[in-house]
């Protein structure tokens, strides 16, 4: 199975600010990240990637799946296609691939990315770097031990300030 992240970043590597709002992020970010959610159909993110955009900015309601990690088992899901899991990366990729699908998408946050990193599980990773510091923030990766070395795919400018990195994860 492909998976694949899509993540943003403020200039020094921060994925949000230390109040947990996304309010830096460009609406090319945002148009982005739906477009590959969409195109992929299976999603997943962290509990509290989950949390800031739900219920009004999930990808989808139905025809797809988001798995979204979480310890805890008596959430309530905001539409069908929500499903709250404990599993391990590597279950959930089992799983996906039994329900019929051959990629999945990541869109935070930094637990889960860390997770599939150290279990080198991604195949490559879409960086949107937004133009703004944070001096405290969340990092790309925490309390992994991993190296991976990259392959740019793809460079684009977004907007007058907004750049897509697209690179493969060496394997």
């Amino acid at each position: 199975m492909k998976i694949t992240i899509y993540i943003a970043t403020s200039a020094n590597g921060s994925i949000s600010n230390s109040r947990n709002v996304p309010d830096w992020l460009s609406d090319e970010y945002g148009s982005g990240m739906m477009e590959i959610c969409n195109r992929y159909r299976a999603v997943i993110m962290g509990r509290t990637t989950y949390d800031i955009i739900a219920p009004d900015y999930l990808p989808f309601s139905t025809d797809g799946i988001m798995k979204v990690m979480s310890r805890q088992k008596d959430l309530k899901a905001a539409n069908a296609a929500v499903h709250f899991t404990s599993e391990a990366p590597r279950e959930i990729v089992s799983s996906l691939e039994l329900h019929g699908y051959s990629q999945a998408v990541i869109i935070g946050g930094t637990q889960t990315m860390s997770a599939f990193f150290q279990e080198g599980l991604v195949d490559d990773i879409y960086l949107v770097v937004e133009p703004v510091f944070f001096g405290r923030g969340l990092p790309l990766f925490e309390q992994v031990e991993f190296e991976s070395k990259l392959n740019l795919l793809e460079f684009k400018k977004l907007n007058s300030n907004t750049t897509l990195l697209h690179y493969e994860v060496r394997k």
